[in-house]
C-alpha cells in the first residue's frame, strides 16, 4: 500500500492530499485529490503528482489528467488553479499528453510561471507566465 502524499499550504491551514490510484506504462503515477473543506469536489477526477501552493496559501495549482489508461500517457494534461478562499477553479493551460507535459514552476507576484515540455525528436522546453487573477472561465467549486 502506497501512503498518500500530503502537500500542506505554507500557512499550514490547508493540505492537499494525493492518494495513489495507479501507474501508466511510462512509470508515471496518478492520484485522487482531496482537501479539507472540499469533501467531494474532486471525486471522479484524476491528477498527476503535481501540487504547488502560492506563498500566501490561497491558490493551489494541480495537474489533472484526462482519459487515462494503463499503458499510454493521458490524452490531455490540464494545469488548473484552485482558489481555496473563493472556492473556485480555473484552467490555466492544457497539453496533449502524447506530445509532452506541463508543470507549474512557481508564483511571482500575480503570475504563475509554468513549463511546457514538448516531446519528440527535437523536443523543446518553453516557459510561460499566466496572470491568473485575470483569467476568464473561473468555475465555482461545489
Amino acid at each position: 500500500m502506497i501512503s498518500p502524499l500530503a502537500f500542506p499550504s505554507p500557512d499550514k491551514k490547508h493540505t492537499a492530499v494525493l492518494t495513489y490510484l495507479g501507474e501508466i506504462g511510462s512509470g508515471s503515477s496518478y492520484y485522487t485529490l482531496s482537501m479539507h473543506g472540499f469533501p467531494l469536489s474532486f471525486v471522479d477526477r484524476v491528477f498527476g503528482k503535481v501540487c504547488l501552493w502560492s506563498p500566501e496559501s490561497r491558490f493551489l495549482v494541480v495537474q489533472e489528467w484526462k482519459d487515462t489508461d494503463k499503458i499510454a500517457p493521458p490524452k490531455l494534461y490540464l494545469l488548473s488553479i484552485i482558489d481555496v478562499i473563493a472556492r473556485r477553479e480555473c484552467l490555466i493551460a492544457n497539453m496533449v499528453g502524447a506530445k509532452g507535459n506541463i508543470t507549474p514552476e512557481g508564483f511571482i507576484g500575480e503570475s504563475l510561471m509554468y513549463t511546457v515540455i514538448y516531446d519528440g525528436q527535437f523536443g523543446t522546453t518553453k516557459s510561460f507566465e499566466s496572470k491568473f487573477h485575470y483569467l476568464e472561465g473561473w468555475q465555482n467549486i461545489k
